[in-house]
């Protein structure tokens, strides 16, 4: 009696690339968007030029309070511009529902911006307890 030779056949199989290569791209594509959308959301302010502390790896900001030159303060590009009082109720707020990190806490002040206006909201973050923030600004 004769047995017929089994083919051997490859355990490992074949993996298909095509949908991995897809959605590569797709999240390539979704970064370089979303960066575009980073920079634009940013107010156009006249920064101060100090060389300041470069960092290697840069922080993601959770909130970013802009001060205009007029002495406006604005929390988001499209946002109106808030008083003192209502910035207090936000940082409160913010604070309540779950705290702010100094290092999430950004201050953009134009360099022809009154200071009394920048050291009143210096004023109220340390009422909150965030004695400490970031600066921005722009390397000469």
């Amino acid at each position: 009696m004769q047995y017929k030779r089994r083919k051997s056949h490859d355990s490992a199989g074949i993996v298909e690339m095509t949908p991995m290569i897809d959605i590569v791209f797709l999240l390539i594509i979704f970064f370089m968007v979303a960066s575009q959308f980073a920079q634009q959301s940013r107010l156009n302010l006249n920064l101060p030029e100090e060389k300041g502390e470069q960092d290697i790896n840069p922080q993601t900001t959770g909130l970013v309070i802009n001060i205009r030159e007029d002495g406006a303060l604005i929390l988001d590009t499209d946002a109106p511009p808030l008083t003192l009082a209502l910035l207090e109720e936000r940082i409160e707020k913010a604070v309540a529902e779950g705290g702010i990190p100094w290092q999430s806490l950004l201050i953009r002040a134009d360099q022809n911006a009154s200071t009394t206006v920048l050291n009143d909201v210096l004023k109220i973050l340390n009422k909150h307890g965030l004695s400490a923030t970031r600066l921005a600004t722009e390397v000469p």
